[in-house]
């Protein structure tokens, strides 16, 4: 549906450039070849407003907000905080040559750690497994076994290593990180009275960007500290911002925020649903704004928050190891032996409305009964009431009987919420409390329902708002950070490419008027505008001195060593991904 949509929009977009290009002004001198050849990459044109479309990449650039980086520059230059903001900018600058190495640093690190994780991925025998006791209430603690290396780095890609329903939030994500970074340039060059030829956003197939563009003469003009900051103040943006999320999560503002707005936490004794899934059995049964506050015979209300014990208990896989086997429930033997055994037999199909049981006793005495008969009992008079571990805890002429093992049954035990009674009453199902028997593998709830800590008082507002908020926020600090260390990376085409190339020349030049090379890309070219005009002048060769070719040399070097590592991340952290399907 995705490719399909996409297919649809870039399409529309081409189609419209060509209807464009048919409708433009007829000419009745002899074309040359080449024009006839090249389509012309306007989309649209106005005084403030330029949209181009060339090789699925969509682009906006405006001008419109030129006047106001003047005033907030001549408003810096008059500002008795300009000493105090340019130093701040300036340890954004040893901020940034250190996160260049750090780039580097995490690189070399991601890529052994990586290549160990998939060798022991596909090559290295699985250790033995050593029986153990688990107690039901250690349940929490019981993992599985881990690989010795994890990955360091895990590529986000949506419907493989996070959920397809997360790319709006992700995409949003990702575009306001860039916003913020490009703001930081804006901010440095406006500190400089560096003028801006325009700002911009753009769109790669499905990847949303943002962009500043600046003369290159004026940027490259610059002695070397303003180019430093310049350069490095996006990536200074982005540390401070993951700073400021760092410090609003730790002093959990949050916790503070969503009550104030009509939300009650639940995250200590249960979790509440959100969505489900449309394709899960369980739609339609599990309602929105349900809170699920036991799993099977264990509550939620451990002491810790409740989304652990959630995972862990819909994720454990009891062995046969375990000292503690699950309850049964006493019923009326001849009630019992009233049902047929069809759905016991290997050849029979399955039976969604009835599970195979069995007596502690007599295993072999296998009988199939519908589970929610177990779990309300009040429309059977002989329906088993009572839970047993053996017969001894049961009455006269009465079995425990449990699931058969094979058989994967779970009860989930929810609150129904007052504001949403009304609506279930609909469906004969009005009580406070519901249960639900889920057959099946219990990850696949984990899979198909989506749940979080805040329920709202009221039906009014939204069920899925501060899930939607936590999502956003934990997409924010991992691609801020992301951002900061890939910005910086000494490639071409990145932030860290021309930090590098302006430490080179300020290390090779003998004066501090020395500007960069003509190999160097403006950084209005690094931030991907499209230019015409001069805006985009390469500048002059210097005279460099007898040491600078081995410089050059060093600094193309470590170019292809940082494209090297990134292209070896990449690769790898793909196999990773694809064998943790």
């Amino acid at each position: 549906m995705l490719l399909l949509v996409l297919a649809v929009f870039w399409g529309l977009l081409y189609a419209y450039r060509a209807h464009r290009r048919r409708k433009g002004p007829a000419s009745f001198l002899p074309a040359p070849s080449s024009s006839l050849t090249s389509a012309s990459p306007l989309l649209f044109a106005s005084r403030s407003t330029r949209i181009t479309l060339h090789n699925l990449h969509l682009s906006a650039q405006l001008s419109s907000f030129n006047d106001i980086h003047i005033s907030a520059s001549a408003r810096l230059r008059r500002s008795r905080w300009k000493a105090l903001v340019t130093l701040a900018y300036d340890a954004g600058s040893i901020v940034g040559a250190l996160g260049m190495v750090g780039s580097l640093v995490l690189l070399v690190w991601a890529s052994i750690q990586l290549a160990m994780s998939l060798y022991d991925k596909s090559y290295a025998i699985p250790p033995p497994h050593t029986p153990a006791l688990h107690k039901r209430d250690a349940l929490p603690e019981v993992a599985l076994p881990s690989s010795s290396h994890q990955a360091p780095l895990t590529l986000i890609i949506p419907g493989v290593t996070t959920p397809l329903s997360d790319l709006p939030v992700l995409l949003v994500s990702l575009l306001t990180t860039q916003i913020i970074h490009e703001l930081g340039h804006a901010v440095a060059a406006a500190l400089e009275s560096v003028s801006l030829s325009s700002v911009g956003l753009g769109l790669t197939v499905l990847l949303p960007s943002a962009f500043v563009a600046f003369p290159s003469g004026e940027v490259d003009s610059l002695p070397p500290r303003p180019r430093l900051r310049i350069i490095s103040a996006g990536a200074f943006h982005n540390l401070l911002f993951w700073l400021a999320l760092v410090i609003f999560s730790w002093a959990r503002l949050s916790s503070a925020l969503w009550p104030v707005l009509g939300y009650s936490d639940v995250s200590l004794y249960g979790r509440v649903v959100v969505s489900v899934d449309e394709s899960s059995p369980l739609y339609g049964h599990l309602p929105r704004g349900a809170v699920i506050y036991k799993v099977g015979d264990d509550t939620l209300d451990t002491g810790r928050r409740a989304a652990e014990r959630w995972e862990a208990l819909l994720t454990h896989r009891p062995s046969p190891a375990e000292h503690d086997p699950p309850l049964g429930w006493c019923a009326e033997e001849a009630w019992f032996a009233a049902h047929n055994a069809s759905c016991c037999t290997p050849s029979h199909p399955p039976i969604p409305t009835q599970a195979c049981f069995a007596p502690t006793s007599d295993p072999a005495f296998e009988r199939c009964v519908d589970p929610l008969l177990f779990l309300h009992s009040a429309s059977d008079a002989a329906a088993p009431r009572h839970r047993c571990m053996t017969a001894v805890d049961c009455g006269h002429a009465q079995l425990c009987v449990r699931p058969r093992s094979d058989q994967e049954l779970l009860a989930l035990t929810l609150h129904i919420p007052p504001w949403l009674r009304g609506d279930v009453d609909r469906t004969g199902e009005g009580d406070a409390e519901r249960t639900l028997v889920w057959q099946g593998d219990s990850i696949e709830i984990l899979r198909e329902v989506s749940v979080g800590d805040w329920l709202p008082r009221s039906h009014m507002l939204p069920i899925g708002l501060p899930l939607l908020f936590s999502q956003f926020f934990t997409y924010l600090q991992t691609l801020t950070l992301s951002l900061y260390f890939f910005n910086l990376l000494p490639l071409p085409f990145l932030d860290g490419g021309q930090l590098l190339d302006a430490l080179h020349s300020w290390w090779s030049a003998p004066s501090p008027s020395r500007t960069l090379t003509a190999e160097s890309v403006p950084l209005s070219d690094l931030e991907g505008a499209d230019g015409d005009g001069d805006e985009f002048r390469i500048g002059q060769r210097p005279q460099v001195d007898a040491h600078a070719h081995g410089k050059t040399d060093l600094r193309g070097a470590v170019h292809v060593c940082a494209g090297v590592l990134l292209g070896i991340c990449v690769v790898l952290g793909l196999a990773n991904a694809y064998l943790d399907r």
